[in-house]
């Protein structure tokens, strides 16, 4: 699966998005799209496979880069 800068999720379990803000590592950083929320989440390539396979993580936009 590849992952880019600038793809955005939808969280279905908080209703949230995020968009990939680049990486630490081997992980992806993503920051929450809202203004206020400046709490940010990490995840490996293989946690974000596993969570869209589950349905708990939505893509609602891909990255044209």
């Amino acid at each position: 699966m590849i992952i880019l800068k600038g793809d955005r999720y939808t969280t279905t379990f908080s209703d949230k998005a995020y968009e990939v803000a680049g990486r630490w590592h081997r992980d992806y950083i993503l920051m929450p799209i809202e203004k206020d929320d400046d709490e940010c989440i990490i995840y490996s390539a293989s946690e974000i496979e596993e969570l869209l396979k589950a349905g708990k993580f939505l893509r609602e936009w891909r990255c044209e880069c």
